[in-house]
């Protein structure tokens, strides 16, 4: 018997100069940031969904994703 996983990824658009979009995966708890780029994006785990929706109201969401995305969390080759 095969088994497929669907992830499911809660998408939101950001205004943003360099990041376009930014996802979040509740059962894994990986955030998805999408730079537009080819769909390429970065993935970061143990990012909690409290987590996720400060990042998408943040003021400046490229300052927020300097200053605490990639200082707090992993990303994952």
């Amino acid at each position: 018997m095969i088994r497929r996983y669907t992830r499911m990824i809660n998408w939101c658009v950001v205004g943003s100069g360099m990041i376009k979009k930014i996802g979040h995966d509740a059962t894994k708890d990986y955030l998805y940031i999408d730079f537009g780029q080819r769909g390429e994006y970065e993935i970061y785990n143990h990012v909690s969904l409290y987590a996720f929706s400060h990042f998408r109201v943040a003021a400046s969401i490229d300052e927020y994703y300097q200053q605490v995305i990639k200082t707090s969390y992993s990303i994952i080759p």
